[in-house]
């Protein structure tokens, strides 16, 4: 890709030259900039969670935007203008939603979370035993999933405690360290097992603009899983013991 490439033609920067990525982010500075009629200093980054934030710079804008961006077609650029424009509420919203959808739909582009190294086998529980089983006996072996426990302090004034979370684009599943006791029985960690490595059988459904995780057919298949109606029965009666009780990693 040259220099000259033109705003409209997606891309992904990360796999082209820095003076090529340079080029089109001056290129689509200038193109906010005669949107809004003022200077604006474009700030590219890699961050995962806010893709789009802007601040007043004296006369100008300060406008910093994902590298997925960067190619973006007139509609989306349009969006990012309107999205920094000062005093316009409505306008803004409907920018938010065409930049979301942008998003959604070149979600490959943002980097996968850093879990670094994963240790599945705890002090009282081994995960990967764990996983290795429900896969065997649920998902004939078809899940390719990292595990390990996560790290965390205490939950002060908290009622309920997320047991695990499954990191789509690093294909990973971390466990709540507090579930590594012996008061906690094998068959409720290997529930909230179960339910992460759903997620990666069965992954977000998009409808009208809404990103659903647990949809029906989610649902359905959790109810159907090993001592779903016991586990959750034993997580009612004792959540509040893995919230007093976190464990340190």
């Amino acid at each position: 890709m040259g220099a000259g490439e033109q705003l409209g033609l997606s891309f992904d920067a990360r796999d082209v030259p820095r003076l090529d990525r340079v080029a089109v982010a001056e290129r689509l500075a200038d193109e906010v900039s005669g949107r809004l009629g003022a200077p604006v200093r474009l700030v590219v980054h890699d961050n995962r969670h806010t893709m789009v934030s802007f601040r007043r710079e004296g006369a100008g804008i300060q406008l910093r935007i994902h590298h997925l961006f960067l190619g973006a077609p007139p509609d989306v650029v349009a969006a990012l203008a309107d999205f920094a424009r000062p005093g316009r509420r409505a306008g803004r919203q409907e920018a938010s939603r065409r930049i979301d959808g942008w998003i959604r739909a070149h979600r490959d582009r943002i980097a996968p979370p850093r879990t670094g190294r994963l240790q599945a086998r705890g002090r009282v529980h081994d995960l990967q035993a764990i996983l290795d089983r429900l896969n065997a006996e649920h998902f004939e072996g078809a899940v390719e999933v990292r595990i390990g426990w996560g790290r965390s302090g205490a939950l002060p004034g908290r009622t309920s405690i997320r047991a695990g979370v499954y990191l789509h684009s690093a294909r990973a599943i971390r466990i709540h360290p507090a579930l590594d006791r012996e008061e906690v029985p094998e068959f409720y960690v290997a529930s909230v097992v179960f339910h992460e490595m759903l997620h990666q059988v069965l992954p977000p459904a998009e409808r009208g603009g809404r990103r659903t995780l647990h949809g029906r057919e989610f649902r359905r298949r959790e109810r159907a899983g090993p001592d779903h109606v016991r586990a959750a029965a034993w997580e009612r009666e004792n959540v509040h013991r893995l919230l007093a009780h976190p464990r340190r990693r």
